[in-house]
């Protein structure tokens, strides 16, 4: 695992040889650190890396996005986003056809879905306002290189960035695929129990990526 940054990009570069996972955080929501907190607590295997995963929706309560998690939990709203998923193999990939629904990915070992896709090129999905896209504001992403998962979380609100930029860091990181994942207050990153990425405000989560060596 190799960790850099640039400007006020954290990137990770993840080899084919690790595992990673989508797992759900607290039915309430948590910050990551304690999440890895929680499960070095109840005794669980413990990720080398945690980072914030797919969309959620403020609509009277919390609803996540179209996922399926790696212990088979499938949440079935779908936004006509993007999909990020595993494969029975453990292959990370990014599926850049727009339209799917969680349910194309049951044989899937874990799926989420997410908007704008970055790489090859920045596509949004109409649930996604142009000017979210537009604006700079903290963000998360996952590309894919070709032997590699790159990881990428900036720093807090004053250092966002805009989605074109974002892409633009991605391709320059070896990335072919990149897809952009939640964002704001829910950016975070966090390495053996400490977050890595500066965030003044931050959101509670509901899905993580989990790296494990």
């Amino acid at each position: 695992m190799k960790y850099w940054k640039k400007n006020s990009l954290h990137l990770v570069q993840i080899p084919d040889s690790m595992r990673v996972e989508l797992i759900p955080c607290l039915p309430e929501g948590e910050l990551l650190i304690h999440t890895y907190a929680r499960l070095k607590k109840e005794g669980r295997e413990l990720p080398i890396l945690l980072m914030n995963a797919n969309f959620f929706h403020l609509d009277g309560g919390y609803s996540i996005s179209g996922m399926k998690y790696s212990n088979g939990t499938v949440i079935e709203r779908s936004l006509g986003g993007y999909f990020v998923y595993c494969d029975t193999s453990g292959k990370v990939r990014i599926d850049t056809g727009q339209g799917k629904r969680i349910g194309d990915f049951t044989r899937m070992r874990w799926a989420l879905e997410s908007s704008p896709l970055l790489l090859p090129s920045l596509e949004a999905s109409a649930h996604m306002e142009a000017a979210i896209a537009l604006q700079e504001h903290p963000r998360t992403a996952i590309g894919i290189t070709e032997d590699s998962v790159i990881l990428a979380v900036t720093d807090g609100r004053p250092a966002g960035l805009t989605c074109q930029k974002l892409a633009d860091m991605m391709r320059q990181a070896g990335c072919h695929t990149a897809l952009n994942l939640d964002g704001g207050r829910s950016s975070q990153l966090v390495v053996e129990g400490k977050q890595l990425n500066r965030q003044w405000l931050r959101r509670k989560v509901y899905a993580a990526l989990a790296i494990y060596s």
